[in-house]
């Protein structure tokens, strides 16, 4: 479930239609097929849509004007006809920012129109109450809105991704047990109140596959499983570049198909407590990628315990999913997930001489933060998209 605050939904900015919607459904059609193409000819727009061509050209004309869309200089080739110029979104119509509420760190990204990650900080903390975290937060966002020269009548709104599943249709979380402050409390309107934003929540796992999906090499599949390795286990589901909630919005708890008495959870708090008895030191989870050396002692029991974990999740979500791609993401170090994908089996039978298609397993494109960085583009997602 995504929750949404409209009482204070857009200001100055922007102008609202019906509900909770930014521009008319046909509007939204447009912008959605230049978003994720990133450049297009009218006659692509035209052939994506089914939109008759006077309604198309009038409807970009009104778009640019608007500044949601830039004709470019660039003239790009069409599969009939002759080339045409490039449409592009405008990045500085609009911006949107996301939170992360990790176990023991926040962080907060910002997003322009287009999908870019224009900054990102991370903070990491001992205390993680509500009070806390607010304050923290809002030092983070005013950083990042003096430093990246963000107007604030441009932004759209705050997504939040927080460790923890939805416990019913009203929104609120069941956190881990060291977010306690946070479990089943309107984190969407105490969120939206303090900041004067509308307000989107999802759970971390999620949060980052929705990420992983504009920024990361997500973008190159519409159906993807997204393997969330962080304190703890978790994942996410693209379907059709949408980010698939089921019911509650649990949807992606791939830690759950993991019986703890059967199959060690591969998480990096086992990862650092296997290292550490090597005599490793390990940093923040948050640094690892910045320089981990998988011949490190302990590496290789770390992959041992946890393959046969992989190998179930991967299958399961082959078999269930028929996905394009498994990626394997969160705060994993790169070079550890390598070694993970290069070692795991997904079983399908074999049949006159072959397997059925199996899904490409790929590591995240993300580089850092991936939470806050999905968290950025729920408003987007949710407004435009």
């Amino acid at each position: 479930m995504i929750s949404l605050n409209n009482s204070k939904l857009l200001r100055s900015g922007f102008s609202l239609g019906k509900g909770d919607k930014l521009f008319q459904d046909i509007e939204r059609d447009i912008i959605r097929v230049v978003f994720w193409e990133k450049m297009v000819t009218q006659s692509r727009i035209i052939s994506e849509t089914k939109i008759p061509q006077q309604t198309v050209s009038r409807l970009l004309k009104s778009l640019t004007q608007q500044h949601v869309l830039i004709q470019t200089d660039t003239f790009l080739p069409n599969l009939k006809g002759k080339p045409g110029a490039g449409i592009k979104l405008n990045p500085e119509y609009a911006y949107s920012f996301g939170l992360s509420i990790l176990l023991d760190a926040i962080s907060v990204a910002v997003m322009d129109f287009s999908g870019n990650v224009i900054e990102a900080h991370l903070e990491e903390m001992s205390d993680m109450s509500i009070a806390n975290v607010l304050s923290c937060a809002e030092k983070l966002v005013a950083k990042i809105t003096k430093e990246c020269n963000i107007n604030p009548e441009k932004v759209l709104g705050m997504g939040v991704g927080i460790s923890g599943f939805f416990s019913s249709m009203d929104g609120k979380m069941n956190t881990h047990h060291m977010l306690e402050e946070w479990s089943q409390i309107d984190i969407v309107e105490l969120i939206s109140s303090h900041f004067s934003l509308p307000t989107w929540i999802l759970n971390d796992g999620t949060s980052a596959a929705a990420g992983e999906g504009v920024a990361g090499v997500g973008r190159n599949y519409k159906n993807f499983v997204y393997l969330f390795v962080s304190s703890a286990f978790g994942g996410g589901i693209v379907n059709k570049s949408e980010v698939l909630l089921g019911t509650y919005g649990n949807a992606g708890e791939l830690g759950d198909m993991l019986p703890p008495k059967l199959y060690a959870h591969p998480n990096l708090e086992l990862l650092k407590r296997i290292l550490k008895k090597n005599g490793v030191e390990v940093p923040s989870i948050y640094e690892m990628n910045d320089d981990f050396d998988v011949d490190s002692p302990g590496v290789e029991e770390w992959v041992f315990k946890v393959q046969d974990s992989f190998d179930l999740v991967a299958t399961c979500c082959s078999a269930l999913l028929d996905a394009e791609a498994i990626i394997i993401g969160g705060h994993i170090p790169k070079a550890l997930a390598q070694k993970v994908i290069a070692r795991t089996d997904v079983y399908a039978q074999f049949r006159r001489g072959a397997k059925r298609p199996l899904p490409k397993i790929v590591v995240s494109g993300v580089e850092k933060y991936p939470v806050c960085i999905g968290a950025a583009t729920i408003p987007i997602r949710q407004l435009c998209l």
